[in-house]
């Protein structure tokens, strides 16, 4: 019998080890296939045109060079402004969703009213429709409200359609329906107000939650290239996508091509900043997607 349960256990811990490392394969896997764009782009800013479009591919440029960012940095457009636009419309944008989303996922989550799962599931619905259908509706409703007279009227325009994210408000009414509802009883209990459990109890609580979706906020409107290049008059308008597009079309032989290095170097240089805000806020991410629980 003792040989026969220790054959058991042998056999069991060979199958844990065997279904580790088959699975940190596979994850290496996947790693690899989601970085790969990334690395394409990284090495595709240091080939110059002709490699670019080079048959078969490049994957590590036998001659880099530095063309294309000097160009990016030493050009006639200011490039500096278009990442100080980026960064205000995505900070305010985040800013904005994360008030909105938790106020709205709190009442969701936690109050019940007439009609409030059919308002929710109407709310859901809008995530099925494409940016598009809203961006003349919205273009005139932001022109009606004289929003892009000034420079703090056009970043708050530039944000607004991204405000009211149904995404976040889902995501933070499925952490508010892991909260007890004893421990908000609890706090009226002792006399505290509807503002005071929100905001002492319940915002703590979302920490986690939050900073995932600030995460998915700021990476989204730092990528919302349509209503910017819509709501941008000028040049100094600009937010980095918008400006990468532009200044990677050139034109040549009577028509307009891309500069794929040139669009390559630009977009390495934009990733950077999701890339820095994403490590500052990783310690929360996986707690906010897998939605949380309240830890006594």
């Amino acid at each position: 019998m003792k040989t026969q349960a220790a054959n058991q256990d042998t056999l069991r811990r060979a199958l844990e080890k065997t279904t580790r490392l088959v699975s940190y394969l596979l994850l290496t896997m996947l790693a690899i296939t989601f970085l790969l764009p990334l690395y394409w782009m990284f090495t595709g800013s240091f080939k110059l045109q002709t490699v670019t479009m080079a048959v078969p591919p490049e994957f590590f440029p036998h001659n880099p060079t530095l063309e294309n960012w000097t160009r990016l940095f030493t050009g006639a457009w200011p490039i500096g402004r278009w990442v100080l636009n980026s960064i205000i419309v995505s900070l305010l944008t985040v800013v904005l969703v994360l008030v909105v989303s938790s106020l709205t996922g709190y009442g969701f989550g936690k109050k019940k009213f007439p009609g409030s799962n059919f308002l929710f599931i109407l709310l859901l619905s809008t995530m099925f429709l494409p940016s598009q259908v809203i961006l003349i509706p919205l273009f005139l409703l932001v022109r009606a409200l004289h929003l892009t007279s000034s420079t703090l009227g056009t970043y708050f325009a530039m944000a607004m359609p991204m405000i009211a994210s149904p995404f976040g408000i889902f995501l933070i009414k499925q952490f508010c329906s892991t909260i007890p509802d004893e421990l908000l009883d609890a706090a009226r209990i002792d006399g505290a107000s509807e503002w005071d459990v929100f905001a002492r109890i319940v915002l703590p609580l979302l920490k986690p939650a939050l900073a995932a979706l600030a995460i998915f906020t700021f990476n989204q409107s730092w990528n919302y290239f349509m209503w910017h290049m819509v709501l941008a008059a000028d040049k100094f308008q600009y937010t980095v996508p918008v400006g990468v597009s532009i200044i990677s079309r050139t034109p040549a032989f009577g028509k307009m091509i891309t500069d794929i290095g040139l669009t390559m170097a630009g977009g390495s240089f934009g990733a950077f900043f999701m890339i820095v805000f994403f490590i500052l806020f990783q310690q929360y991410f996986v707690k906010g997607i897998t939605f949380g629980a309240v830890k006594g």
